[in-house]
């Protein structure tokens, strides 16, 4: 791929920008200072309009080739290039873009940017690589004299040497907090208008403790004066780490006292995974796109890390194990997939570098068995010297190991490289007591299994190692009669080795079914975790309705009912946090299950004011209630069109998408492609929440493919191919698989696409070929507990 750092090297952008949201217009002047390498220089400049360009003050020849500004006739060496430009704010959540929320019966427009990752062109010329970094100087002209507008520094002021992704800007009208942490930084967080200003608080004490952890632990202070936070009402992404302006999804920024505890250890990893990234990535930057784990693998396992310091009681990575962890083990296990450190060849290929379950979860994974292995200490030493050495320039993976390896009793390079340059990881037979001597072959669950040989300093059996335990059945079971005096990680891994050896066929799915029985005692919210995905993948084995279904639901009360009549449906005052995870987990199963006597109970806890219902179990009471009558269907879309409290606002949605009323889900239906209620940073997760229920997803996949015109033109690159992914992850019939080939097929040549697709495939082919094989077995294990 060409690279336009090869022409010119800048060193300082002035940008003089004129800013009209009223008539969607951007332009201005662009001053760049840089040493030209060639005498024709190429800017990224997409869909804007050039109207002159000068070098060292004297106009000369440019023209504009597709995506990029050439300018011609460059002298070598030192100088300055003016660019005057125009161009227009879109609604794409891509560039510098629009977006709206009403207020007192008037709708406010907001300008923010979304820069990561090649979309600044689209805001203006520059050389839009990570490498090129230079200092950024930013003036903004705007109609509205009483909008904000926000900068990475105050503006007129040069930011750090950045890369163009990391600049930013918001304009509108917003409120906010401000508060000072003990290193002296002043954090505001900010959230527009028709949102309560005490919102911010939770995110403002979480951001300035994560900077004083970070700040503590990676011996290079916080560089710049001031950090500001601002909730956004349109953002495609979950947030991102603009250097010293971050931007956030609404719903992972802000926190009401109507928020439950999920929403809050949300938020707070969600701010601290960003505020690391100041550091990691912003600080120090990956030369290349292909070295994206080099911010986001990182980002993912500090957050953890920052959370637990700060916030102890979450026993925050209980969810780490039973979530990034499983997700990363199980998008390995496919062919086709990439691997943390992925080429690309081509500018549509970046946006499918942010792989949630690769660069960020089996990146984090590799991070933390290196950390454990390395001890904290040792880590920290080796990242402090990283930091001084690279600070305000860019970097690959191999400067990372090399800054660990003094503090390290192993080669971090050759371990990491084997699990980062390549996909896939191993599953571990024992060969001799406790792994002293084992085989390995790579785990997947859509192909042969090939010997394999990644090294492995060490076997343990807690949630360090990336990798699959193939225990013998004399072993799982002796861990299993011993399993009270386990710890929980061992406890986890278990369950989890075992769930993804029966999806493989190395063991049968039907010897779950015995299996999750030995735990209706358990008390442990992350092994319940665990046990609530099994029966998830029990679920697939039978039709809706059918008398396999049935038993299982049946099996699944028996599971429950113990332990959940020991806990209860409601909050108490005096329960922890295990107890309110431990609840949340159960009632899940028990609404699997149609237990009618506790979901008549729930339902009667519902209020149509939706701060007098038990927050912990909202969602509970509002599904409960549109099982038992399906017509509050109405009721709740009205209440998800007014409510503006984020995390009320889709429990509502999600719940309402549970009905089974075909009358009630014709409603539903009709909200796909329809923006004016479901924005379109909301539109997938209306897909998804439709498409999970098995009595709309037929319709739902029909619209999809009526609809694609629509979905490219209103989601953002990093959201398009989520749709084959989440079809890929629920579809589970011949038919299902059919249409997914049908539809998905012709558009495997799309760069942006093509990994998605071919996973994709491979996973629904898979599943369908373990239900045929397993559907008998399952039904006879079930039979025989019933």
């Amino acid at each position: 791929m060409e690279r336009f750092l090869d022409y010119f090297v800048p060193n300082k952008y002035c940008l003089d920008l004129n800013i009209n949201k009223h008539e969607k217009k951007i332009g201005g002047r662009v001053v760049v200072n840089g040493e030209a390498l060639n005498g024709v220089v190429k800017f990224h400049a997409v869909d804007l309009e050039i109207a002159d360009v000068s070098i060292n003050g004297k106009s000369t020849k440019f023209e504009v080739d597709g995506e990029k500004l050439v300018i011609f006739e460059v002298p070598l060496g030192d100088v300055e290039i003016v660019i005057d430009y125009k161009g227009y704010l879109n609604e794409n959540m891509e560039g510098a873009y629009l977006s709206t929320y009403e207020y007192n019966g008037k709708i406010e427009t907001i300008v923010a940017t979304q820069f990561e990752s090649h979309y600044a062109r689209e805001a203006f010329p520059c050389i839009d690589e990570p490498a090129a970094k230079a200092v950024f100087e930013l003036t903004i002209t705007v109609p509205d004299a009483d909008d904000l507008i926000l900068t990475n520094v105050p503006m007129g002021e040069p930011t750090p040497r950045m890369s163009t992704y990391l600049l930013a800007w918001v304009i509108g009208k917003f409120h906010g907090k401000t508060v000072t942490n003990k290193h002296g930084v002043k954090i505001t967080t900010y959230c527009s208008l028709a949102q309560d200003i005490d919102t911010v608080d939770f995110a403002n004490e979480i951001a300035a403790r994560s900077l004083e952890f970070y700040d503590d632990n990676f011996g290079e202070s916080y560089p710049l004066e001031k950090l500001e936070q601002v909730a956004l009402p349109d953002f495609e992404a979950g947030a991102m780490e603009n250097w010293g302006l971050v931007t956030y999804r609404e719903s992972m920024l802000l926190v009401s006292k109507n928020a439950t505890l999920g929403t809050k250890k949300s938020v707070a990893l969600t701010v601290a995974h960003e505020l690391s990234h100041q550091w990691f990535g912003d600080l120090v930057t990956m030369k290349w796109w292909d070295d994206l784990w080099l911010n986001e693998s990182f980002a993912t396992v500090m957050e953890y890390y920052a959370v637990d310091a700060i916030c102890p009681e979450y026993k925050i990575f209980e969810g780490f194990f039973t979530g990034d962890c499983c997700a990363a083990l199980l998008r390995d296990a496919y062919t086709g997939v990439q691997s943390v450190h992925q080429e690309v060849h081509d500018p549509a290929e970046i946006a499918t570098l942010f792989d949630a379950a690769i660069v960020y979860a089996k990146g984090a994974r590799l991070m933390l068995m290196l950390i454990r292995l390395m001890g904290w200490e040792n880590f920290c030493k080796g990242i402090v010297d990283y930091f001084d050495k690279y600070k305000y320039q860019n970097t690959v993976g191999d400067d990372l190991w090399i800054s660990l390896k003094p503090y390290a009793k192993f080669d971090p390079k050759k371990l990491m490289h084997a699990f980062i340059d390549k996909p896939g990881y191993p599953v571990v037979t024992n060969l001799k007591s406790d792994f002293e001597k084992f085989s390995q072959r790579r785990f997947l669950l859509d192909g042969l299994m090939e010997d394999s040989d990644w090294p492995l300093p060490e076997i343990t059996e807690d949630m360090s190692g990336h990798y699959v335990l193939n225990l013998s059945e004399v072993e799982f079971n002796e861990r299993l009669a011993n399993f009270d005096k386990l710890g929980l990680e061992e406890k986890l891994r278990l369950l989890i080795d075992r769930d993804l050896i029966t999806k493989s066929g190395l063991q049968s799915a039907a010897s779950l079914v015995p299996l999750a029985l030995e735990f209706r005692h358990e008390s442990a919210p992350a092994v319940w975790n665990k046990i609530s995905s099994i029966i998830a993948n029990l679920k697939i084995y039978f039709d809706d309705e059918s008398d396999g279904e049935k038993l299982l639901k049946k099996y699944v009360f028996n599971l429950i009912d113990e332990k959940l009549s020991e806990v209860g449906l409601i909050t108490k005052k005096d329960d922890d946090e295990d107890t309110i995870r431990l609840r949340a987990n159960l009632l899940g199963l028990d609404y699997f299950a149609e237990d009618k006597v506790r979901l008549k109970e729930l339902a009667k806890k519902y209020d149509d004011d939706y701060e007098k219902m038990d927050k912990e179990v909202r969602d509970d009471i509002l599904s409960a209630k549109v099982y038992l009558e399906p017509e509050v269907v109405g009721t709740y879309l009205e209440k998800y069109k007014s409510v503006v409290d984020p995390d009320v606002k889709f429990d509502y949605l999600a719940s309402a998408c549970l009905t089974r009323n075909e009358k009630q889900l014709e409603k539903l239906l009709a909200l796909l492609g329809n923006v004016k209620i479901v924005k379109p940073q909301d539109q997938l997760y209306l897909f998804i929440y439709l498409y999970r229920n098995s009595k709309a997803r037929k319709k739902t996949f029909l619209w999809l493919m009526r609809n694609w015109d629509f979905v490219k033109k209103t989601g953002g690159d990093k959201t398009l191919s989520d749709y084959p992914m989440f079809v890929a992850r629920l579809a589970r019939t011949k038919d299902e698989l059919k249409d997914f080939v049908k539809f998905f097929g012709p558009m495997r040549r799309d760069p942006a696409l093509a990994r998605a697709i071919e996973i994709g495939e491979n996973e629904i082919r898979a599943r369908v070929k373990l239900i045929e094989k397993g559907r008998a077995e399952v039904l006879e294990a079930l039979q025989k507990v019933a």
